[in-house]
C-alpha cells in the first residue's frame, strides 16, 4: 500500500520557511475532471444521464454541477459565453461539442432536468437516491432541497449569460422557459427548507438532554456550573427565536417562553418535519407543501449541508446578476433568519468549553448518539461559517479558533486514514467504506426498519473544511497547517481515481477494501471532489496573511522613500520632460502602487519601496557626484 502524502508532523519544506503554499493545482484538477465527465457523459452527441442504478433528482443535479458549479465558482471555466470560453476549457470538454454546441448542449440537459422533476403539482423532489434496503426514496429528503437550491442559481446565472449572446428568437423563447422553471423550482426548493427547519425544546432528565450535555462536558461531571453556563451562552440564540414568524409550530415559541431554564437546539432535520406549517406568503401559495414525517430534531449532517448551499442563495454574486426574483426575497429572508440562527447555535456548542473546547473532543456525536470523525468535520465546519459571518463566536477569539481548528483537522486527517496505510481490521476505513450511516427517524419501512442514508465523501468535505478554514487564517503558520491538511486529503482523493477519471475506487488507496467497482461514477462523490477543488481555488484567490511586523517594515520603507522623494522634488528643476523629473514621476507611481498594496500585499508593497529606494539612491549619488565634478 503506497503512502499518500506526506504525514502531518513531518516538517515538509514550506513548514520549515512558514510558507502557507497550495499544492493542490485546482486548474489543472478541474480541467482533468471535465475531460473525464465529457467521455463519459456524451452519448452520440447528446447528453448522457449516466449514474448509479436508476436516474433521480439528486444523483441527476449533481452530474449537472460537475459542470455548472466550477463554471460558477471558479475564474476562467465560465461556459455561458461561447466566444469567450477559455482554449483549454473547450479541448477538456470537446467531446460535448465545440463553440455554440457546448452551452446549447447544456441547454438542452437542464430543460430535460427540469421537466423531468415537475409534474402536474410542481417542482418534484422524490428520487431513487440510495438510501434505505429498498433504494427508493419516497418522500423528500432536505439534501434534495439544497442541491436543487444550489443547481437552479448556477442554472439561472448560466442561461441568463447565455441569453445575451443570442439573437434567434426561438433559441432566446426556450431559455426563457428554462429560466422560469429554475425559478419555480428554487421557490419550492427554499419552502422545503423552510419546513425542514427544526426548533428541538430539550425536556430536561432527558435523553436528548443527556446527549447534548455529554458532548460539550467532554467526560466530565456535568454540574449546575456547566449548564447554566451553556444556557448563558446560548441567550443571544433564544433571545432571537421570536424572529421565526412562519413555519415552525406556536408551541415552540411558547415552551420557550415559559421553561427559560431549557436547553434547546436548531437546525434543519433529514426532509419536511412532521410539525411543519403551511408557508404562506404569497410565493409559496403555488408550491405544493406536502404533510411531512421527519422527526423535528436538528441533525449535523443535513444542518451543515443546508448551511452551506444557503451561502450562496445570500452571496453578492446572487444579488449582483439578480438571480432572486422579487417574490423570492420574502424567502430569502426567512431562510437568512434561520441560517444565522443555526450558525450561532452550533459555532457556540462546538466553540464551548474553559479549556479544551467541545469540537476538541474527536469524535463528535450526533443527535442520534453516533459518534463520528465525520461529524467532527461538520462542526470544524459550522465554525467556519460562523467565521465567514464575521467571527461571531460566543466571545471566542477568531485567531484562536482557527488554531483549535487547525488541530482537530489534522487530527481527522489521521483519523481517516487519509496519510498513512491502512492495517487489516482497521475500523477506520469504515469512514469510507461503507461510510457515515445517518438514521432518518420517522421514516420505516414496510418491516419497521428506519429507513438510512450514507455519506461517504469523508475526504472530500474535510478538503474543503480545511481550505475554508485556512481563509480566516490570519497567521502563515496556521495557513500552512490547515493548506498542508487539506492538501493531503486532495492527494488521498486524487489517488482514488476510477480508470475512467472520474470517482470513486477506494481499493486503490486501501489494499484491505474488496469491494465491486460500479460500472458508472458516482457524481455525487465527484461534485464533492470538484467542489475541493473549487476551495483551493478560492484559498488561492484569497488575500494572504499579513504578519503586522512585514507591514510596519514595508510601511518604514515607503515613509522613508516618500521622505528622499520630496527632498529631491524640491531641489530639482520642474522641467517635465528631463529624465530626472520622468524618473521621479515613476518613482511616485511605484510607491502609490505600494501603498494600495500595503495592507493585502506587504511584502510585494516592500519589494516596490526597496526598488524605489534604490531609483532614488542611484539619483542623489548622480547628483553628488556631477557636484563634486564642477
Amino acid at each position: 500500500m503506497r503512502r499518500v502524502g506526506p504525514a502531518l508532523g513531518e516538517r515538509t519544506l514550506w513548514q520549515v520557511r512558514g510558507i502557507a503554499q497550495v499544492r493542490t493545482d485546482p486548474r489543472r484538477h478541474i480541467l482533468e475532471t471535465w475531460r473525464a465527465f465529457a467521455r463519459v457523459t456524451t452519448d452520440g452527441g447528446g447528453w448522457n444521464w449516466a449514474g448509479r442504478g436508476r436516474p433521480d433528482s439528486i444523483g441527476d443535479a449533481e452530474q449537472l454541477l460537475c459542470l455548472l458549479g466550477p463554471a460558477a465558482q471558479v475564474p476562467g471555466f465560465a461556459l455561458d459565453r461561447p466566444d469567450a470560453v477559455d482554449e483549454d476549457v473547450l479541448a477538456a470538454l470537446k467531446p460535448l461539442g465545440t463553440g455554440l454546441d457546448l452551452p446549447l448542449l447544456l441547454l438542452g440537459a437542464l430543460e430535460e432536468y427540469l421537466q423531468r422533476y415537475t409534474d402536474e403539482l410542481g417542482p418534484t423532489f422524490r428520487s431513487g437516491y440510495e438510501a434505505g434496503p429498498e433504494n427508493e426514496v419516497e418522500h423528500e429528503l432536505t439534501e434534495s432541497y439544497w442541491i436543487s437550491v444550489t443547481l437552479c442559481l448556477a442554472a439561472k446565472a448560466f442561461l441568463l449569460g447565455f441569453k445575451e449572446t443570442v439573437e434567434r428568437r426561438v433559441l432566446r423563447a426556450r431559455i426563457d422557459a428554462a429560466v422560469t422553471l429554475a425559478e419555480i423550482r428554487l421557490t419550492a426548493a427554499m419552502v422545503g427548507l423552510l419546513r425542514s427547519f427544526v426548533v428541538e425544546v430539550v425536556e430536561p432528565g432527558s435523553e436528548a438532554e443527556d446527549r447534548l450535555l455529554g458532548r460539550i462536558s467532554q467526560g466530565r461531571r456535568v454540574g449546575r456550573a456547566l449548564t447554566e453556563d451553556l444556557r448563558d451562552r446560548l441567550e443571544p440564540v433564544r433571545r432571537k427565536l421570536p424572529e421565526l414568524t412562519f413555519g415552525l409550530p406556536d408551541e415552540y415559541e411558547q415552551a420557550l417562553r415559559d421553561y427559560p431554564e431549557r436547553l434547546f437546539q436548531c437546525g434543519w432535520t433529514w426532509g419536511t418535519a412532521r410539525d411543519a406549517g403551511v408557508i404562506d406568503v404569497p410565493p409559496a401559495d403555488a408550491v405544493p407543501q406536502r404533510p411531512g414525517i421527519a422527526e423535528p430534531r436538528p441533525m449535523l449532517y443535513f444542518t451543515v449541508g443546508a448551511l452551506q448551499a444557503l451561502t450562496g442563495l445570500f452571496s453578492a454574486r446572487t444579488s449582483r446578476l439578480g438571480l432572486l426574483t422579487y417574490d423570492q426575497m420574502a424567502l430569502r429572508e426567512a431562510l437568512n433568519v434561520r441560517w444565522g440562527l443555526a450558525v450561532q447555535y452550533w459555532s457556540t456548542v462546538a466553540t464551548f468549553g474553559a479549556g479544551r473546547w467541545a469540537m476538541e473532543d474527536v469524535p463528535w456525536e450526533d443527535a442520534d448518539g453516533v459518534s463520528s470523525p465525520y461529524y467532527s468535520v461538520l462542526t470544524v465546519s459550522a465554525v467556519s461559517l460562523a467565521l465567514a459571518q464575521g467571527g461571531e463566536l460566543a466571545g471566542r477569539h477568531p485567531e484562536d479558533a482557527v488554531e483549535r481548528a487547525a488541530g482537530v483537522l489534522e487530527e481527522l486527517v489521521r483519523r481517516g486514514l487519509l496519510n498513512r496505510r491502512a492495517v487489516p481490521g482497521d475500523l477506520n476505513i469504515e469512514l469510507h467504506l461503507p461510510g457515515l450511516t445517518i438514521e432518518l427517524s420517522g421514516w420505516e419501512d414496510d418491516r419497521g426498519r428506519v429507513e438510512t442514508l450514507i455519506a461517504v465523501d469523508y475526504a472530500a468535505v474535510l478538503a474543503v473544511t480545511a481550505f475554508g478554514m485556512a481563509r480566516h487564517a490570519t497567521r502563515r503558520p496556521v495557513r500552512t497547517r490547515l493548506t498542508e491538511a487539506a492538501d493531503v486529503a486532495v492527494e488521498h482523493l486524487l489517488a482514488r481515481r476510477r480508470n475512467d477519471g472520474l470517482w470513486d475506487d477506494l481499493a486503490k488507496v486501501f489494499a484491505t477494501v474488496d469491494e465491486p467497482l460500479p460500472d458508472r461514477p458516482y457524481w455525487d462523490f465527484t461534485n464533492s471532489v470538484l467542489q475541493a477543488f473549487a476551495a483551493a481555488a478560492a484559498l488561492i484567490q484569497a488575500p494572504p496573511p499579513t504578519e503586522p511586523a512585514l507591514s510596519d517594515q514595508a510601511a518604514a520603507k515607503i515613509a522613508e522613500a516618500r521622505h528622499v522623494l520630496d527632498r529631491e522634488r524640491l531641489t530639482t528643476p520642474d522641467l517635465g520632460g528631463t529624465q530626472v523629473q520622468r524618473l521621479l514621476r515613476e518613482v511616485d507611481q511605484r510607491l502609490n502602487r505600494a501603498e494600495a498594496l500595503l495592507t493585502e500585499r506587504p511584502a510585494t508593497a516592500a519589494a516596490l519601496a526597496d526598488r524605489a529606494l534604490l531609483d532614488l539612491d542611484e539619483l542623489v549619488l548622480a547628483v553628488q557626484l556631477a557636484t563634486r565634478s564642477r
